[in-house]
């Protein structure tokens, strides 16, 4: 059948006028699809394949389903005085309310966090720095392997670091505005925002606070009182939330509902102090904000910056102070950290973009000590998979190509980053390249490895159990009593099997019809073989039906 010429000379136009029309406006169109893709990575998640973290996800997410389903949010549900403020749960109560119970209603708070501490702290350093510096930072903190494990993680860490950056975004624009009007709002929203984060985070608002005091004072302290009225203001409105959450807990439970809260601040903050955090947390930094931490770390030692940023007490002193203040805790873990990754970006951002040498021999120090790490991490990559297939095969659950095409991609990437590192033509150009090079692969293949449940799914087992369709049927209509489980296995149950209940009576147990126990060997050892067998058994964990009742 021959095909009309009239049809033809239709295609050759239309194709021509696309063709222009993308050659014309390529600048803003590849941006645009590159956008489109990152944010992607953020949402395109197959919750199928995702289990929560025992004890602080399966927490988090038992107390704010409590929450959810309570009548009044500021008073706590629970049945002894809480150690934190109840803004701890909100954000995913909330989420339960609109979404109902799924790990996609429990970690979306973080998700949409995440995407918009992106955007604030780019806006952020766009006001310090640079607009250059402000893209690298914002691929900074968004590659960093830390930041994209708490996207996708069900806690209040993220909301209380957006929170930060709405204190500091807030702040800057007063200092930038010269209508009063807009200064005195943003002033405002500047001190809400400071009180949120307490009713959020409770105590641990006080770090990135006093952090803080020495560039908000200084330049607070230099303006009318009015401006000082509505910062204040500002701050007493936000404390109304923590104010009304205290209340009814004094209400409830006496002035132990008050002092439970910084019981538990004093126990965090003050104690023994542990050399191992000094051991620690500079690993923990190397690697949970690879390759940033490392390449800042190595541009400090062996150049100095040519850049002066914006308001000095902001960029570095907040920081340190914060900084300090976390080491000197008796009890710190990696995602008390996490405020401190934008600050991070920025500080890399500002020093990547134009420095020179401290000696003679920096530029060629920096591209042999870059090239011993990748080479390092490489021979480590390539020696894991190759040697540990059956745990590829085991977390991938049963898909192992998804792995070896995502690391393969990594590695590439390091492998043609060196085509930047050894090019001595422009040594701060190449560095820039040879980041972007790195940081993209790896943003990718950390998000997909979190999104398709290889990384960052530590129970798949316990869902795949709940989700049989024996079990399913049995946990539906029945209740469930739990006997002898393990803490964390028992924290997630609490969670997906809301009517269950915890026993520690051996000598009732005959008594209820379906029981979990932890292992075979409690089933003989407590001689309950005779009245109750097996239905299904999961990571040493068995479901037990009652044959006598």
């Amino acid at each position: 059948m021959q095909i009309p010429l009239s049809n033809i000379i239709n295609y050759m136009k239309i194709k021509v006028v696309v063709s222009n029309f993308f050659l014309k406006n390529k600048k803003i169109i590849l941006p645009f699809f590159a956008v489109l893709f990152f944010i992607s990575l953020y949402f395109l998640i197959d919750f199928s394949s995702q289990s929560l973290v025992a004890h602080d996800e399966g927490l988090y997410a038992r107390r704010a389903r409590l929450i959810e389903s309570s009548a009044n949010w500021f008073s706590p549900p629970f049945i002894s005085p809480h150690h934190k403020t109840l803004g701890s749960y909100w954000f995913i109560a909330l989420s339960i309310r609109l979404f109902g119970n799924s790990e996609l209603a429990l970690r979306l708070p973080s998700i949409l966090s995440s995407f918009l501490c992106l955007i604030i702290s780019y806006l952020i350093a766009l006001k310090t720095t640079n607009s250059k510096s402000a893209l690298i930072s914002l691929f900074s903190l968004s590659s960093m392997p830390l930041w994209i494990q708490y996207s996708r993680y069900a806690s209040p860490d993220l909301p209380f670091v957006l929170c930060i950056l709405l204190v500091i975004l807030f702040f800057l624009k007063s200092l930038d505005s010269s209508k009063y009007i807009s200064q005195y709002f943003n002033l405002f929203c500047s001190g809400l925002f400071i009180s949120s984060s307490f009713f959020i985070r409770s105590y641990m608002a006080f770090v990135p606070f006093i952090g803080l005091t020495p560039f908000i004072f200084y330049h607070l302290f230099r303006k009318e009182f009015t401006f000082k009225l509505f910062f204040c203001t500002g701050i007493a409105v936000g404390f109304i939330p923590t104010f009304l959450n205290l209340y009814f807990s004094v209400q409830k439970f006496g002035i132990s509902g008050i002092t439970s809260l910084f019981d538990f601040a004093k126990k965090q903050a003050i104690g023994e102090f542990g050399f191992n955090n000094l051991l620690l947390v500079p690993i923990n930094f190397l690697y949970l904000t690879f390759p940033i931490g490392i390449l800042l770390l190595i541009l400090f030692v062996f150049t100095g910056s040519n850049n002066k940023a914006n308001y000095p007490l902001l960029i570095y002193c907040y920081p340190l102070i914060s900084l300090i203040l976390l080491l000197c805790m008796s009890t710190s873990y990696p995602h008390y950290y996490l405020f401190l990754l934008p600050s991070l970006s920025l500080i890399f951002g500002n020093y990547i973009t134009s420095y020179s040498s401290r000696f003679s021999f920096s530029n060629s120090t920096i591209r042999y000590l870059v090239f011993i790490i990748l080479l390092l991490i490489s021979s480590i990559l390539l020696f894991s998979i190759l040697r540990y297939t059956d745990l590829v095969f085991l977390y991938s659950k049963g898909n192992p190509l998804i792995v070896y095409i995502l690391i393969s991609l990594i590695l590439l990437s390091y492998i043609a980053s060196l085509r930047f590192l050894f090019n001595i033509k422009n040594q701060n150009s190449n560095l820039i390249n040879f980041f972007y090079n790195i940081i993209i692969p790896q943003y990718i293949s950390l998000s997909l490895l979190l999104n398709f449940g290889v990384l960052g799914n530590p129970n798949h087992n316990t869902k795949l159990f709940l989700k049989d369709a024996e079990v399913s049927s049995i946990i539906n209509s029945n209740t469930i009593y739990l006997l002898g489980v393990d803490s964390k296995i028992e924290t997630l149950l609490s969670y997906y099997l809301p009517s269950s209940r915890i026993v520690d009576d051996f000598e009732v147990i005959s008594k209820y019809k379906y029981v979990i126990i932890s292992n075979s060997n409690l089933l003989k050892k407590l001689n309950l073989n005779q009245f109750f067998i097996p239905v299904k058994k999961f990571d040493n964990h068995l479901l037990l039906v009652n044959i006598a009742s």
